[in-house]
């Protein structure tokens, strides 16, 4: 049978047959990981999405909930039905699940983000504009604030040995916060005001990469559980020639520790030791038989089981809280259970208890 075609009118050639155009790129892919996040995770989607009403942004966000048991997946699939949900069936980590997450997405660029975060107006937006404008850029964060307002100082060097001392969270920088070892520490590069500027690494709870930065590096590292995979994650990427930046009027909110109303379980002091491990060895000793390793391994494991007595001391006389004192027998505690982290995925360089910021 022969096709009719209608001729444009003047004569000449018709058109071939129209194809259908391809569908516009995704240019965000929010990565969430939660781990009974349920109490939160609401104002975080809620923020994600009122920041790119406008449309100007096209954005998918992918939840990986790893084995939640206050029915967050749930709980998310039935408040945001455009958010994609992927179970991972057990407490994989905080690696495992965002690697998982951004294999589910093609966005152009993949946006770490923790639950227990707010992004503000237009943040998404200046960062996905940063790294356009900015090839050189591997790594693109915001500036991460209290709920107060003040900055949490999570642009920082490289860790080192004396981050011990001159930590965020160290007593010698809480005593004494304009020194300049912690200064060099917590801003390389001077970074203040509204200008851009260049560190290390930055946290974990958000972080911008572009796609072809991670299909040149790869994703987070799944050796690490929780902590110090962020650290990691900028290294590599730093030393394959990009860029780590901060973009300070990119402003996301982040209660830090929110979570942890009643201390850090034990579970999350070995895994923030551990993982301080992780990272001296992958950086600073991976040679077997560097004595470096091995003393940074016994060092670490000193002062992690040094801090998880102290934890377990302080529970024995602290008061139960009321969501477990009537809690009945069987149910989920109001805290984390003992064999994963705090409900809050993820809290980059946060310390266990009284600092261990210990690298």
């Amino acid at each position: 049978m022969a096709l009719a075609v209608d001729r444009p009118p003047g004569g000449g050639e018709a058109p071939g047959p129209s194809v259908p155009a391809a569908p516009p790129r995704v240019d965000l892919g929010v990565v969430v990981v939660t781990y009974n996040s349920r109490h939160h995770i609401d104002r975080c989607l809620d923020a994600v999405a009122a920041s790119t009403a406008a449309g100007d942004l096209a954005v998918q966000v992918v939840v990986a909930d790893n084995a939640s048991a206050d029915g967050t997946a749930g709980h998310v699939a039935h408040r945001h039905p455009e958010v994609v949900v992927l179970p991972m069936g057990r407490n994989a980590g905080f690696a495992v699940g965002s690697n998982a997450a951004m294999a589910r997405t093609d966005a152009r660029h993949v946006l770490l983000l923790n639950p227990d975060t707010e992004v503000q107006p237009g943040a998404l937006a200046a960062l996905v504009a940063f790294a356009d404008a900015n090839p050189g850029a591997g790594v693109v964060a915001p500036r991460l604030c209290h709920p107060d307002g003040t900055d949490q100082g999570t642009a920082r060097a490289f860790p080192t040995p004396a981050a011990a001392l001159f930590g965020r969270r160290s007593p010698l920088t809480r005593a004494f916060p304009g020194n300049r070892w912690s200064a060099a520490y917590l801003r390389p590069d001077g970074g203040d005001g509204h200008e851009p500027f260049r560190c290390d690494w930055v946290s974990g709870a958000c972080l911008l990469v572009p796609r072809a930065v991670v299909e040149q590096v790869g994703g987070l590292d799944e050796e690490f559980f929780l902590f110090w995979e962020d650290a990691d994650w900028c290294r590599r990427i730093v030393d394959a020639g990009h860029e780590v930046w901060t973009v300070p009027d990119a402003v996301v909110l982040h209660h830090e520790g929110g979570t942890r109303g009643h201390g850090w379980p034990v579970p999350a002091i070995r895994h923030f030791h551990r993982g301080a491990y992780l990272y001296w060895r992958n950086h600073h000793a991976p040679q077997p038989w560097n004595p470096a390793r091995w003393l940074a391994a016994g060092a670490l494991a000193g002062r992690g089981a040094v801090l998880a007595a102290r934890s377990r001391l302080t529970d024995r006389r602290r008061p139960a809280p009321a969501d477990d004192a009537h809690r009945p027998t069987g149910a989920p505690p109001a805290t984390a259970p003992p064999d994963g982290p705090p409900p809050s995925a993820h809290d980059p360089g946060a310390p266990a208890p009284d600092d261990p910021e210990v690298m």
